[in-house]
């Protein structure tokens, strides 16, 4: 990836390259994990051995601790998060753009796991194998790891991308990868979900990061372009 010399921009062409990889990517890892779950293949085959696994080693330290992570992921959580996050950066940052593609992308995570749920029907681990408080809603995907995966990739990627360079870009990797990975383990740590779910979920969470950065570097541009073009008419 190149950076611009003048402002620290990542290149629109590391951008869209980095867009396009990421859809690629969440495609790949979603269509498995879906595929794997309907037909009851690959990846399937572990989710008895990961749920068996995840029982026989819970103990007093760590199931408070999954549980406050899986709280901290929860989707009033993430409402109040965002909302804080996009209101502190649009006061102290005077900008609307960046923010409100965040917004729009933890709207799409919540909108696609409402809707996926209600559409795959996959149930969830029996709530003898959960830890309370019970949760009975449909299984695929995780709306947890999807909701962590997206905000912070995308929230990476709009800081990082406008102040590029290769060690905050590998910081913002490790640390989006490390938060999604803890919260889809607590997931199945407690019980609540099947491991195709939170991989599936990881799938889209790149789904949404890659089309995110096309919008913001193809699409954006030319509504701005538009809106100008259209000002000058009037004038």
């Amino acid at each position: 990836m190149t950076k611009n010399k003048t402002n620290g921009l990542l290149s629109k062409s590391a951008s869209i390259k980095l867009g396009v990889v990421s859809l690629i990517i969440g495609v790949v890892v979603f269509i498995v994990s879906y595929i794997s779950m309907r037909q009851h293949i690959l990846l399937d085959d572990l989710n008895q051995p990961v749920l068996d696994w995840a029982i026989n080693h819970r103990n007093q330290f760590f199931v408070p601790i999954a549980k406050f992570v899986t709280n901290l992921a929860g989707p009033m959580s993430f409402i109040l998060i965002t909302t804080f996050v996009v209101g502190i950066w649009t006061v102290r940052k005077r900008e609307t753009r960046r923010p409100f593609l965040l917004i729009c992308s933890m709207f799409i995570a919540a909108t696609t796991s409402t809707l996926m749920k209600l559409l795959v029907m996959d149930t969830r681990p029996e709530q003898a194998n959960m830890i309370p408080s019970f949760e009975v809603d449909y299984s695929f995907p995780s709306g947890h790891t999807l909701s962590t995966a997206v905000f912070l990739l995308v929230i990476g990627y709009l800081i990082y991308s406008r102040n590029y360079s290769k060690n905050d870009f590998s910081y913002w990797t490790i640390i989006a990868s490390a938060g999604t990975i803890a919260v889809a383990f607590t997931r199945l740590y407690l019980g609540y979900h099947w491991l195709t779910d939170v991989v599936a979920s990881i799938g889209l969470g790149f789904i949404i990061l890659g089309s995110i950065i096309l919008v913001d570097r193809l699409l954006v541009p030319k509504l701005k372009q538009f809106k100008a073009t259209s000002l000058n008419n009037v004038q």
